[in-house]
């Protein structure tokens, strides 16, 4: 279905959750859009089956989301500056998840908001550490206290 540029407008929210397969071919397509790629290379690039591939390319297309040459090659559209950013956040969630791989988060500690928000903060964990080599908490950071005078009396290091 086209979309009727008059009516249209970048700016409106767009309606894509990452690690879904429409985000993906946006996140390759985005990188350059100087660049244009047949169903069979993008396929190849995401591990997509081939019906997916076809289908969910169409559906971006028809949305006015991405571009078709006449002999078949899909690109970004230059003028799109907000699918461009959201490519760039999508590169920058994955960086994200491969610096962090375990962050020891669940959905019940992401802040919630809207009707549906929780009043009470998560609780803590707990006090121990379960891994070695993780950062100690704040009370651990002092061992012991220098309660002796400096050689003058005065108790104070520097002056």
């Amino acid at each position: 279905m086209p979309v009727d540029l008059r009516e249209h407008n970048p700016d409106d929210s767009i309606d894509i959750r990452p690690g879904t397969n429409k985000a993906a071919i946006i996140k390759l397509l985005y990188r350059d859009t100087n660049l244009a790629y047949t169903p069979a290379e993008i396929r190849e690039a995401l591990d997509l089956p081939r019906g997916t591939t076809s289908t969910t390319l169409t559906r971006l297309h028809d949305d006015g989301m991405i571009g078709k040459t006449s002999d078949g090659l899909y690109h970004g559209l230059e003028h799109r500056d907000d699918l461009r950013r959201f490519a760039r956040s999508l590169v920058q969630l994955d960086d994200m998840a491969a610096r962090y791989p375990d962050p020891g988060l669940t959905p019940d500690d992401v802040e919630q908001t809207g009707s549906t928000a929780k009043t009470e903060l998560p609780r803590d964990r707990g006090t121990e550490r379960s891994r070695p080599g993780e950062e100690p908490a704040p009370d651990d950071w002092v061992t012991e206290t220098d309660t002796e005078p400096d050689s003058d009396g005065s108790g104070n290091e520097y002056q």
